[in-house]
């Protein structure tokens, strides 16, 4: 009787295995779905990050790039100006997806904004307009007043972040 059940198990290994294997994948979905859900992990990172101090990464980074933008500007060349706007954009889009806001593109985080939480949203979504032209149109003209309006208004949304002073 043992030596049937023994020999039944052997001959079915492959299939058990399989079988078990399975299971196993779909358990484990549902433990990453749920941490991932509760934002288990998250939390601790972030919390982590805030100790070691990592948070002001992202701030050197920005300086480091406002920097170059400001360059740019003073460069007065229109691809330096044209430029200048696309990476005020490209941060901006960057400092938003680490803030939490979920979306493709600029477009869709801007509609879950209010102006509670970036009290010139209008006018960011203004200068938005103007970078995909300036990305879509190769021969879109782009003056220095226009450029430097741009940049500011970017630049009130960076120090209402918190990421330039």
């Amino acid at each position: 009787m043992i030596r049937n059940i023994i020999n039944f198990f052997v001959e079915n290994l492959l299939i058990f295995q399989v079988v078990s294997l399975f299971i196993s994948l779909f358990f484990l979905s549902f433990i990453i779905y749920f941490i991932a859900k509760l934002n288990i992990i998250g939390d601790k990172i972030e919390y982590y990050f805030d100790i070691l101090g990592a948070k002001n990464i992202s701030k050197r980074r920005t300086l480091k790039a406002w920097k170059q933008i400001q360059k740019r500007l003073k460069a007065g060349e229109a691809n330096q100006l044209k430029l200048a706007i696309l990476e005020c954009d490209r941060i901006l889009h960057e400092i938003l997806k680490m803030a939490g806001y979920q979306g493709r593109n600029l477009d869709e985080i801007f509609e879950q904004i209010t102006e509670a939480q970036i009290s010139n949203i209008k006018e960011i979504r203004q200068v938005h307009k103007l970078r995909h032209r300036i990305a879509n149109e190769p021969d879109f003209i782009l003056n220095q007043n226009e450029a430097i309006m741009a940049v500011e208004i970017y630049k009130k949304t960076f120090q209402e972040l918190g990421l330039i002073d």
